[in-house]
């Protein structure tokens, strides 16, 4: 089934009027307990096609999904988890590295989600290249993002802000974990707000445009089609739980494809040879 842009548009605004407001997402994998708790990450690897200055680069994604907790005052991984008023979180690293002619992108994004509500609360974003370093990290605090960057771009060499978001808003960067919470078979369509891709170099503004979410069962998954202002995204993921990403294609013709997903504690795996067990079909005791 095909969506048109006007078509969705119009689908979206009639289910509005026709039924009350409400969350699309569920807690059910937030609380998988068996899923958080075995003390391992859930690595994925993505052959991935990245949009760099017009031109598709051939490259390798990694995201990196795990629970740990977080200290009570500094939105840090606590040194111990057991000290008063340390919580859990779920962290979702992506590690982007694009090759571009003579130099390359190095590129991280970190996403912070409370484990008991799924609230994104903290985002920290990185652009290594050869033109310089780049830094952006936001809090939420008291219901607003305090928002502050570094950057080598003239006349953003340093940010530091307070925006309150809309209700419901979300963030592009975060949605191939937070769709995953999407209260699959009960919801098919809803707006929100949504925060363009935050993955650059410069100090980005935060403003929330609408945007439409189609939710569509596939032979093996389920589609997610974004509708936004710079264009419409394709997420695909797993049937059933833990519904992991599978495809990812983008407005601007990136196209991420997964290779390889597993759980592993990679914080052990450091040593040569290591790196076998991203290779497609690889598994681990």
């Amino acid at each position: 089934m095909n969506i048109s842009r006007l078509g969705l548009c119009a689908l979206l605004i009639s289910t509005i009027h026709a039924a009350p407001a409400q969350s699309p997402f569920s807690d059910k994998l937030l609380h998988h307990d068996s899923f958080w708790g075995d003390g391992k990450a859930e690595m994925t690897v993505f052959k991935a096609r990245e949009n760099r200055y017009g031109k598709l680069r051939e490259t390798e994604i990694r995201h990196i999904l795990v629970r740990e907790d977080f200290a009570s005052q500094e939105h840090v991984k606590a040194d111990d988890w057991r000290a008063p008023g340390s919580y859990p979180v779920i962290k979702l690293n992506q590690v982007i590295t694009v090759p571009t002619g003579s130099y390359r992108y190095d590129q991280g994004y970190s996403s912070f989600w409370r484990q008991d509500d799924g609230t994104l609360i903290k985002f920290a974003s990185t652009t290594n290249d050869s033109c310089g370093l780049s830094y952006k990290q936001g809090n939420l605090d008291d219901g607003a993002w305090h928002y502050r960057a570094f950057t080598y771009w003239e006349g953003m060499s340093e940010i530091d802000s307070t925006v309150e978001p809309p209700a419901g808003a979300l963030f592009y960067d975060e949605l191939p974990f937070k769709l995953r919470t999407l209260d699959w078979g009960k919801v098919t369509l809803f707006e929100a707000p949504l925060l363009e891709s935050m993955i650059d170099s410069k100090a980005d503004q935060l403003n929330w445009p609408s945007a439409a979410f189609a939710i569509q069962r596939t032979p093996d998954g389920w589609r997610v089609t974004v509708t936004h202002a710079r264009g419409t995204d394709r997420l695909t993921f797993d049937r059933d739980s833990p519904h992991a990403l599978s495809h990812w294609f983008r407005w601007d013709g990136s196209v991420l494809e997964r290779s390889q997903l597993i759980r592993l504690p990679y914080w052990q795996l450091n040593q040569p040879g290591d790196e076998c067990y991203l290779q497609a079909g690889a598994t681990y005791p």
